[in-house]
């Protein structure tokens, strides 16, 4: 089933999908009237359409029954990790969406790249990742975080660190994975998040790159979390 993103909240009767979708829509899908596809607005709410009409930038789509779905346990996971080169920023993006991450906050340090001052290309990639693995809500994607706002924040820290021990199964919670850059975080900072209570953590293997590091890590804890619950 083909899926398009709606504007949230989706709502039961006609819905206008305008834009960048309705082109995706028309030019990549190839819908006509008539077809039926899935809807989904990014916030938990899906359904299958059918389309009435169309235009050169708008599809219109009636929605019969709307679904709200839950949030899966892995939606309690924020992941803070410093932007690694090139293209597979958008790699992390796409896998931290297709395992379910609730939140993506990217890292500044004294070893990371620059993180990008706009986030408009990541939201795209976490939007064509979700209807790609037919989830219900995309990742929010919060501010730039620093090592001294993570460890003045009061979450729950688990920093990935070579040195660190095995993770534990835990109950479902917030939960603040780290990931530092490719040269790994200062013995300061580590200090520091230390001593905010963070617990350093070993995932796999001696050294891992930061795409490796921050999908290994949200996939552990989702796991743990969804066999918790199951």
């Amino acid at each position: 089933m083909r899926t398009l993103l709606s504007a949230a909240p989706l709502i039961v009767g006609t819905v206008i999908i305008a834009g960048e979708e309705a082109h995706h829509g028309r030019s990549v899908l190839r819908l006509r009237v008539g077809d039926e596809l899935r809807v989904a607005d990014g916030a938990g709410r899906s359904g299958n359409g059918t389309v009435l009409g169309m235009a050169r930038d708008q599809l219109d789509v009636r929605i019969d029954i709307v679904d709200q779905l839950p949030k899966e346990a892995a939606h309690q996971l924020t992941v803070v990790f410093a932007p690694p080169k090139g293209d597979r920023l958008s790699d992390v993006v796409r896998g931290l969406t297709e395992i379910g991450v609730g939140t993506i906050r990217l890292l500044e340090c004294d070893r990371s790249e620059r993180v990008p001052g706009k986030l408009d290309r990541l939201q795209r990639v976490a939007a064509e990742a979700l209807k790609q693995c037919r989830r219900a809500y995309l990742p929010i994607f919060g501010p730039p975080a620093t090592i001294q706002t993570l460890a003045g924040a009061g979450d729950e820290l688990i920093v990935l660190d070579r040195m660190g021990s095995a993770p534990r199964q835990s109950v479902p919670r917030p939960l603040t994975l780290v990931i530092g850059p490719e040269g790994g975080l200062t013995v300061d900072e580590l200090a520091l998040l230390t001593a905010a209570g963070a617990v350093a953590v070993r995932v796999a293997g001696p050294i891992l790159r930061i795409e490796t590091a921050a999908l290994a890590a949200a996939a552990v804890w989702a796991s743990a979390w969804e066999h918790t619950r199951s």
